[in-house]
C-alpha cells in the first residue's frame, strides 16, 4: 500500500477567488491588494495552478514515485517548506 498527500499552497480556485472577495468585504482593500496579501508569502509571487496541483498527483500515480511512500508532498511555490 502506498499513501502519500498532496499539499497545495494557496491555489487560482473558486474556494480562494471567494476567499478575496470576503477580505475585500471586510476590509476594503481592492481584489488585487487581497490577492497580493494571500501571495506575499510565496516566493514565485502567485497562486499555484490547479494544473499544478493535478500533475504532482499524476505524478504520485505513476511508475516514476513508485518508491515515495509516507510523503506529504508540498505544491506551494516555496512558500511551505
Amino acid at each position: 500500500m502506498t499513501v502519500n498527500a498532496v499539499c497545495p499552497g494557496y491555489t487560482d480556485t473558486d474556494i480562494v477567488r471567494e476567499s478575496i472577495d470576503r477580505i475585500v468585504a471586510r476590509t476594503g482593500r481592492s481584489a488585487e491588494q487581497a490577492r497580493a496579501e494571500l501571495v506575499r508569502g510565496n516566493p514565485q509571487g502567485r497562486l499555484v495552478t490547479p494544473e499544478e496541483v493535478a500533475d504532482a498527483v499524476a505524478w504520485l500515480c505513476s511508475g516514476g514515485a513508485a518508491s515515495i511512500n509516507g510523503q506529504a508532498i508540498s505544491v506551494s511555490g516555496g512558500e511551505v517548506m
